[in-house]
């Protein structure tokens, strides 16, 4: 590391450079500041690519870590261009496609980076940065997802994450708690010996919360496109962290999709569900998708009681009768057979398709799934 003001100014950005990954999203520890500076006093800093390997190897664990840090690492050593991109990508409502597609979590980078006491001290930095606000919005809630702007999905696709509760049921084992229902015998005696065999206050426990067992079969056909983007952001922040929670998709065929969105980072999650489903924007087969997953899933993710959300919007034409046997198969398996069906949103809807007909005597419950409100409602039923 040089000496002077050259080498106080990096350090301070690599600092800066390591609060704003961690504020975006990656794991780093208090510590892992200090394990960059001394990663770099190790290399030739006048070579550019053994200074991002250092910073890379102390810095990321995984791909999706990898993205973010090429999405910021440009912001603050260097190459004034990846400001111009950005701020395009921002500007753009991340309507471009293909090769000028911003990489995942770059509007959760843009918002650390807002958030950052310490902006980067740069060319256009803070035209940038001041322009990408986050400030939900109450409307933005209750609007219906197949009416957003693509910059207002990346919004509702934040609130989603932050505000999905992880659900819990009441598990038979039991732990200690002060005001509890049932007296704990062997805790009182083991107070009591400790005593001298007084017996001061009887000890209480009561039944211990435990994860809700999920199975999700999400509809990704074609005329489910702009509710399943949706969904699958709403699946990631349920699946995350938790093996209670199981996800599926299907179209014309059932894809198990639960690995790929235990991802930490909800937009790489969300593509490499979509990347897994061949079927993605095709025909519509609930049926035969049922049908599948009684017959090979239902035992292995339902072996205890758990509850099965159902999003679709039950337009299935030719078979009908075996959508009737299938969902009335499923609802026997489980404990509780939600339908998430976005058409409820329109003030107008009727149940008059057939496959809608055939779904509702089989479901416990029939709601909306159609805006940030209403999926966030349901996980806080479901918790």
């Amino acid at each position: 590391m040089p000496n002077g003001t050259q080498g106080a100014g990096l350090a301070g950005r690599i600092v800066d450079f390591v609060r704003t990954l961690r504020a975006a999203g990656v794991p780093l520890g208090a510590g892992r500041s200090a394990l960059a500076l001394q990663a770099v006093e190790r290399v030739d800093l006048g070579s550019r690519a053994e200074f991002v390997g250092a910073l890379r190897c102390v810095l990321t664990a995984s791909p999706a870590e990898g993205v973010l840090f090429d999405c910021a690492f440009p912001l603050f050593f260097g190459n004034r261009d990846a400001f111009a991109r950005l701020g395009g990508w921002r500007a753009q409502g991340l309507r471009s496609m293909g090769e000028a597609k911003p990489p995942p979590g770059t509007l959760r980078l843009l918002r650390a980076m807002q958030s950052s006491s310490q902006l980067i001290a740069a060319p256009g930095a803070e035209r940038v940065v001041a322009g990408a606000g986050y400030s939900p919005q109450e409307s933005l809630s209750t609007k219906d997802f197949a009416q957003m702007s693509p910059e207002e999905q990346a919004e509702a696709r934040e609130l989603l994450r932050c505000g999905v509760l992880c659900p819990m049921r009441l598990g038979r084992r039991f732990r200690p708690a002060a005001h509890g229902p049932r007296i704990d015998f062997q805790a009182t005696l083991r107070a009591g010996l400790a005593s001298g065999g007084e017996f001061m206050r009887l000890r209480r426990k009561a039944r211990r919360p435990e994860p809700l067992a999920l199975a999700l079969l999400f509809d990704v056909s074609g005329s489910m496109t702009s509710y399943a983007r949706m969904a699958l952001h709403f699946a990631h922040a349920l699946c995350s962290g938790r093996r209670s929670v199981e996800a599926f998709v299907f179209a014309t065929r059932l894809t198990r999709v639960t690995r790929e969105l235990r991802g930490r980072d909800g937009d790489v999650a969300a593509a490499a569900a979509l990347k897994a489903a061949p079927d993605w924007e095709g025909g519509t087969r609930i049926a035969a998708a049922l049908g599948e997953f009684n017959r090979l899933w239902s035992r292995r993710v339902l072996a205890r009681p758990g509850v099965v959300l159902l999003l679709s919007d039950g337009l299935e034409r030719d078979q009908v009768e075996q959508l009737r046997s299938e969902a009335a198969r499923l609802r026997r398996s489980c404990k509780r057979l939600v339908w998430l069906n976005p058409l409820l949103g329109y003030e107008g809807f009727e149940p008059r398709a057939r496959g809608v007909q055939a779904l509702l005597p089989a479901v416990h419950e029939h709601r909306s799934a159609h805006n940030v409100s209403s999926l966030l409602g349901l996980a806080e039923a479901l918790a």
